[in-house]
This record gives structure tokens, sequence and C-alpha cells, in this order.
């Protein structure tokens, strides 16, 4: 399996990938230092605590992954069926499971990786430029708040990283790209919106429940890949 997920890994270009997601949490972060000053300048503060930065900020990055994952599923999973190149990968003496669960495992890891790698990033870089440009007054923090947002930032992750294959199955209906990143639009919308003081981004539920609904499809897809006609 492992050497089925560095084939894989090999046979796809993914340095877009990881270019997009650095530029993307460099647009994050952007953001993100841009909000003192417009609360400033409107004199209306809507974050008013270190776990408010936390949660806006991984929120937006989760938002983000959830996307360059449809994309992910796209490019390495969809794309193969609606040109038909996956004739020549099943005509190989592998199992034709194996090759599904490889990319899959695959696409669910780099999602984790880098979404965790992004949050992080994005933080702390917000942190390090409050501490020289005193952009907000409202970031401090104790190390037991620290290290309560950073279990919490890891298990909405985990969820997220699962609930981001749910695409899968809308992108395996007609083998469309377009449903595909749809679906992990509306999906960002489902998980991330904030409304009449509720923010659907601090509730691991949801994501969750994402996440079990996309392990059901995954089970589906996989069983079911050994009727696909090769003809």
């Amino acid at each position: 399996m492992l050497n089925l997920i560095k084939l894989e890994l090999k046979k796809n270009k993914l340095g877009w990938f990881f270019k997009g997601i650095i530029l993307a949490n460099l647009i994050i972060l952007g953001l993100l230092c841009m909000i003192p000053a417009i609360e400033k300048s409107e004199g209306d503060q809507t974050l008013n605590s270190f776990t408010d930065y936390f949660t806006l900020s991984g929120a937006m990055v989760r938002g983000t992954m959830i996307v360059f994952a449809a994309v992910l599923i796209s490019k390495i999973i969809i794309d193969e069926f609606k040109n038909r190149t996956h004739l020549v990968l099943f005509s190989y003496p592998v199992n034709r499971k194996k090759i599904l669960t490889a990319k899959l495992i695959l696409i669910f890891t780099l999602t984790l990786f880098t979404m965790v790698i992004s949050n992080l990033f994005v933080i702390h870089a917000l942190m390090g430029m409050n501490q020289i440009l005193h952009l907000t007054s409202v970031m401090s923090f104790t190390v037991t708040d620290y290290f309560a947002e950073i279990v919490k930032l890891l298990m909405f992750n985990l969820a997220t990283a699962g609930a981001a294959l749910v695409p899968l199955y809308f992108g395996m209906k007609k083998y469309s790209t377009p449903a595909t990143i749809v679906s992990s639009i509306l999906i960002v919308f489902v998980t991330s919106s904030t409304g009449s003081g509720i923010s659907l981004a601090s509730i691991i539920y949801i994501p969750l429940a994402l996440a079990l609904m996309a392990l059901g499809i995954v089970f589906l897809a996989i069983r079911n890949i050994e009727r696909i006609d090769l003809n």
C-alpha cells in the first residue's frame, strides 16, 4: 500500500497544490491582520479574545483546505475516469480496491497535513506580527489556553480532513469536476458559516458527522470499484 501511495505521489505533480496552499495562507494572514484595522475604523470590535482569532483563522484555513481537497479528488480520481485513463491503470496486475484506497489515503493525508501546518503557520505568524505591529490588544493568552486551542484545532482538523472526502460522492456520479468543487463549497458553508450569534465553525459535531458520512462514501466507492466496466 505504501508503494502505491508513493507511486501516486510521483505520478501526480503536486507542485501547484503546495504553491496554492502557501499563497492561500498568506492571503488568510493578510485578511486577519486587516481585521483589527477595520474594527478600529468602524468602532465595532467583533473579535474580543485570542480564542476568537484562533477560531476564525481555523475556520478560514479549514474552509480553504476543503476546496483544495476537492481539487485533489478531481485531479487524482475523477479526471482518470472522465478521461478514461483508469482503463490503463486498472489493467495492471494490482487489485483495484488497493489502487483507489491508496489514492484516498494520499488525499486524506495531504489534506490533514497541510491543514495542520497551515493553521499553525497562520496563528503563529499572526501572533508574531501582533508583537511587532501591535495590531490588537486582545491576543493575550495563558499557556493553558494555548494548548487547549491546539488540542481543539487538531480535533477539528482530523474531522474536517475526513469531511473533505464527501465531494467524492458527487464527483463520481457523472465524473464531474464542477460537481466535486461545488459540493466542497457547500460543505464549507455548512461547517464554517456564522449567523445570528451562532458560529458553525465552533461546533465540532458538524465536521464529525460529515466525516462519518465520508467514511460510508469511501467504503461504498471502494466496494463498487470492482463493478466498473473496463470496456
